[in-house]
């Protein structure tokens, strides 16, 4: 596939407050016989207004509670994925997960906004993907550890172009640690409200949406599945199971360390993973700029997806014609695909990967090891 940064313009929705409001009008009353002169009265009708809509949280499209604190930045974060960085620690928390190529493991980008994650981690390295990846997230704080000279210097360029603010363990050290019964590099933690309220620019701005959202009683058009498989290659499988009792899919991942019951995804507190929506944006990936021997994923362009929303499985494409900007998501009947509110999962595996519905008989004995 070829990489375009220009096409199709991503589709804007705007919800509008209609409202309402009545006329007033006089009657006159006939005069009893004993009355000197006529007596008139007015009535008014009740004014009528539609409410507005409660404000949502951008990244998830779940309402706001009352007071708020919706003009923070994001803080995205690098997590490590690696058997030996397991049990995580805050990626339940987050509103919004991407989970990318890395060599021979994936990696996450845990994005918060809605809620904080304390602590967060394992916390590793960035890479070149993640400049175009968080590039629509309106400025977000950038957290991560290590990293080559060129990888360090991408970065640095982007925070200068004003795409992230840079708070890297060699900028923000104080706020990370090492926790005791980890092996380095697998250890390396910081807390994101921490980052947050010490390196947020004066003029920090939140996230803008990144995805359109359905309400409760539309239709979800596509094919009711068990759960859905994603292979990202050299033996790393994840698998989403769909609980319908939770209404959200719970994640297994099968690798060297991992099989059967052990491979429920689960964070530090036993807590399974289990987002609301789960995306698979294939895309090519080619040898960094930065790094030959790793790999970049092409974010920005066109290409083939897959959405699991609702218990059912959407096949479409995607569109994104700028770093800067969301990606639109269109069925394969060329109508927008409209998420679930709540948290999503973005899976990016190689355009060509194994990724499609769960046999029956593969995601009835995962159904049994949800926690």
């Amino acid at each position: 596939m070829t990489r375009r940064r220009t096409g199709t313009a991503v589709a804007a929705l705007a919800a509008v407050a209609l409202l309402g409001s009545a006329c007033s009008s006089g009657s006159t009353v006939e005069a009893s016989p004993t009355s000197i002169e006529p007596t008139t009265t007015s009535t008014t009708a009740a004014p009528t207004t539609t409410a507005a809509p409660a404000p949502t949280w951008p990244l998830t499209g779940v309402p706001q509670p009352a007071g708020a604190a919706a003009g923070v930045p994001a803080v995205a974060v690098k997590i490590d994925n690696s058997p030996d960085a397991r049990p995580h620690a805050g990626l339940t928390q987050a509103d919004l997960v991407y989970e990318v190529r890395v060599e021979g493991i994936t990696r996450f980008a845990a994005v918060f906004h809605s809620a904080a994650a304390d602590p967060v981690g394992p916390v590793r390295s960035a890479r070149s993907t993640d400049i175009d990846l968080l590039g629509n997230l309106h400025r977000p704080l950038l957290v991560w550890s290590g990293g080559n000279p060129n990888v360090t210097g991408e970065v640095k360029r982007a925070e200068a172009d004003g795409l992230l603010v840079d708070v890297s363990h060699s900028v923000g050290a104080p706020n990370y640690w090492r926790q005791s019964g980890r092996v380095a590099p697998h250890n390396l933690f910081t807390n994101v409200s921490a980052i947050r309220d010490g390196y947020a620019p004066a003029d920090a701005t939140p996230p803008g949406p990144l995805f359109a959202y359905r309400t409760p009683e539309a239709p979800v058009n596509g094919t009711e599945v068990p759960g859905i498989q994603v292979d990202f290659g050299l033996g790393v499988v994840v698998q989403y199971v769909w609980d319908p009792a939770r209404a959200c899919w719970a994640r297994f991942q099968s690798d060297s360390q991992h099989q059967g019951e052990s491979s429920a995804f689960v964070d530090e507190s036993g807590t399974q993973v289990c987002p609301v929506n789960v995306v698979v944006q294939l895309a090519e990936y080619v040898p960094s700029s930065a790094d030959a021997r790793s790999p970049q994923a092409l974010t920005v362009g066109e290409g083939p997806l897959v959405v699991a929303t609702a218990g059912k499985l959407i096949n479409g494409t995607w569109s994104r014609p700028a770093r800067e900007a969301a990606m639109a998501m269109t069925s394969e009947d060329g109508s927008p695909i409209g998420l679930t509110p709540g948290v999503t999962w973005v899976a990016v595996p190689q355009v060509g990967s194994g990724v499609g519905a769960l046999a029956p008989e593969v995601a009835a004995p995962l159904a049994g090891w949800i926690r």
